[in-house]
């Protein structure tokens, strides 16, 4: 079931995630650190639910349909890293 409106209003979540990202990971004197990963988490929320829209407004298997997934999947995996708290570095042996 194509859904192609379905597909245009994520593409704009995927657009916005991607700049509110950005703006989070620019290094300005203006945005303290807990704000700067506000906006980095924010920004991957809106690319990866954008980006499993997207998929799910496809109507068949295709190319783009297994590319969106990849990279909502990769952006829930960016999530995880910003929201993890780990208590300490990880040691190399």
């Amino acid at each position: 079931m194509d859904d192609p409106i379905k597909e245009i209003a994520s593409a704009w979540f995927v657009a916005v995630g991607t700049i509110i990202a950005a703006i989070g990971s620019t290094p300005l004197k203006r945005l303290n650190s807990e704000l700067s990963k506000d906006l980095n988490i924010w920004g991957n929320v809106l690319q990866a639910t954008g980006n499993g829209l997207e998929a799910d407004g496809q109507g068949e298997i295709s190319l783009e349909l297994i590319g969106n997934e990849i990279q909502s999947i990769g952006n829930i995996t960016v999530l995880t890293g910003l929201i993890i708290d780990f208590e300490d570095e990880t040691q190399k042996n």
